[in-house]
């Protein structure tokens, strides 16, 4: 007597199939879980990181307690072409203009003598230029240009302090704050640490 298997056979490799499929499906679904779930937890781990480890200082502070001023500025993240993200001694502060005391970024520049401007920022703090001292400076590249010597105004807490200042030839110019009158009366610490810069008022 004869058997016939092979519709049997069909009836098996179509369940067999219907296994593998979901088996494929619940993997699948586990790996996504898995993803979302390593997220979550990636997430959350900056997240507490963020208030309760880290160090940097991600806000301007200021604390003027007991008549001793300390000035915290977080470093600035600027993308360089060759260099990616460098974080970069910014500082923003109050500078004295024709329309009053208007917010402006420096480069913290501890290796310059002399704050150095742009052209059109003695417009803007109406320094008169046919009265300024032309002077030559030398930067690192060693080629001389011509500038303008005179006087600029900038607040640091509550108190207003005038340093000497040069404005270039050229509006091109980035707004740098050097060490003279600035590093007079201020302590400086460029903290990698903690990412910021700290400026304290000299004691007495």
């Amino acid at each position: 007597m004869g058997y016939i298997t092979y519709d049997q056979q069909t009836v098996n490799s179509q369940y067999a199939g219907q296994e593998v499929d979901i088996q494929t499906k619940v993997g699948a679904i586990l790996k996504i879980v898995s993803l979302f779930a390593f997220m979550g937890l990636l997430g959350g781990f900056l997240v507490l990181r963020k208030y309760f480890f880290s160090t940097s200082v991600n806000s301007v502070s200021l604390n003027d307690s007991w008549g001793n001023l300390e000035f915290r500025i977080p470093y600035k993240n600027t993308l360089y072409e060759n260099f990616g993200f460098v974080q970069d001694p910014r500082v923003t502060i109050p500078l004295k203009t024709i329309q009053g005391f208007v917010n402006t970024t420096f480069l913290l520049d501890s290796g310059a003598v002399v704050t150095t401007m742009p052209l059109q920022a003695a417009h803007d703090t109406g320094v008169d230029l046919s009265r300024a001292k032309r002077i030559t400076l030398q930067g690192f590249s060693g080629v001389p240009a011509f500038a303008y010597l005179d006087k600029v105004t900038v607040k640091i807490g509550d108190a207003e302090y005038e340093f000497p200042a040069t404005f270039t030839e050229s509006n091109s110019t980035t707004y740098i704050l050097g060490r003279k009158g600035l590093f007079d009366d201020f302590s400086i610490l460029f903290d990698h640490e903690q990412r910021a810069i700290i400026i304290s008022r000299k004691k007495g």
